[in-house]
């Protein structure tokens, strides 16, 4: 069995069918014995997040056991939007690239995210572990990082897909060291303000969000988290 993460898309759905092509033709994954697992972000910025959607959901329905796909914070932005609508999530929603989202379902002729996405979306897990990896949106944050009113008890859902952020920022010092052999496999934050279009690599840590939807040059990554090799769907 091989294991490959696959970090944030948002709506480019285009990338999505490259990299998922290369994986299936050049690679050879077999989803019999293989499993993906998506660490969120799958909306919001890039023009067709309503067909990320409806291709990961279907990717999710017919591989349960190996296509997972956990909850990121532009998910929750948009079921907020969507479902309540108060001042806080429109702010959000419009703030963090949703009427790109918002347009992608208009273009399918729908007035806004349909119901059995959000139902799809809504019930999505927040963190997936397989033997010496732990996977989330967000880095799991280290204790000294926390809020304090959240030191001593379990990682809170917004943890996993919004993590923290202290102004500090370094990726080393903010992820967890889990002991064990344990690594942690994130999205949620990519380095392109460094110049920096791909994954990063600490002993307890990967970070596999390349920039996908965020800049019109970054590319869409898989990574098989056992031998560190990328591969790479560029725009």
């Amino acid at each position: 069995m091989r294991l490959f993460s696959i970090g944030d898309i948002h709506g480019r759905l285009d990338l999505l069918k490259k990299l998922w092509n290369e994986l299936t033709t050049v690679h050879n994954l077999d989803l019999s014995t293989d499993k993906v697992i998506f660490t969120g972000d799958y909306v919001d910025r890039g023009p067709d997040s309503a067909g990320v959607v409806q291709f990961l959901k279907e990717l999710n329905e017919a591989h349960p056991n190996n296509v997972i796909c956990l909850a990121g914070n532009h998910e929750w932005i948009n079921i907020m939007y969507f479902v309540r609508k108060t001042g806080d999530d429109i702010w959000l929603f419009e703030n963090n690239g949703g009427p790109a989202t918002l347009l992608s379902y208009q273009m399918m002729g729908h007035s806004s995210m349909t119901h059995d996405h959000i139902k799809w979306l809504s019930q999505l897990p927040f963190k997936h572990e397989e033997k010496n990896y732990i996977f989330s949106h967000a880095p799991i944050p280290r204790e000294n990082r926390r809020l304090i009113i959240n030191r001593g008890l379990p990682i809170t859902n917004d943890e996993y897909c919004w993590g923290v952020w202290d102004g500090v920022g370094d990726e080393f010092g903010m992820a967890r060291d889990h002991g064990n052999g344990i690594i942690g496999v994130y999205g949620h934050i990519h380095a392109l303000r460094k110049g920096q279009l791909h994954p990063r690599f600490y002993p307890h840590a990967i970070y596999g969000d390349a920039g996908c939807g965020c800049s019109p040059k970054a590319p869409l990554c898989a990574i098989n988290v056992e031998t560190k090799d990328v591969i790479y769907a560029w725009p």
